[in-house]
């Protein structure tokens, strides 16, 4: 059995693309773990009132034909 020329490029390519799936597999696996920290500090957070900046959303006109 003769040996391919192109063994080399092969074996290189395959090589170079599991090192690539390999690092975004652990950038992944990374991020995922941040964030799950990041949610977990937030809901133990000390906030006490629940529409503290909502301003924006909770308008205190009750009349919504006024805009007209």
């Amino acid at each position: 059995m003769s040996r391919d020329p192109h063994l080399g490029f092969v074996i290189a390519a395959y090589a170079l693309a599991f090192a690539i799936v390999t690092g975004m597999i652990v950038t992944i696996l990374a991020d995922y773990l941040c964030l799950k920290q990041a949610l977990s500090s937030l809901s133990r957070g000390t906030r006490q009132d629940p529409d503290i900046g909502r301003g924006d959303l909770n308008p205190q006109n009750p009349d919504p034909e006024s805009f007209e």
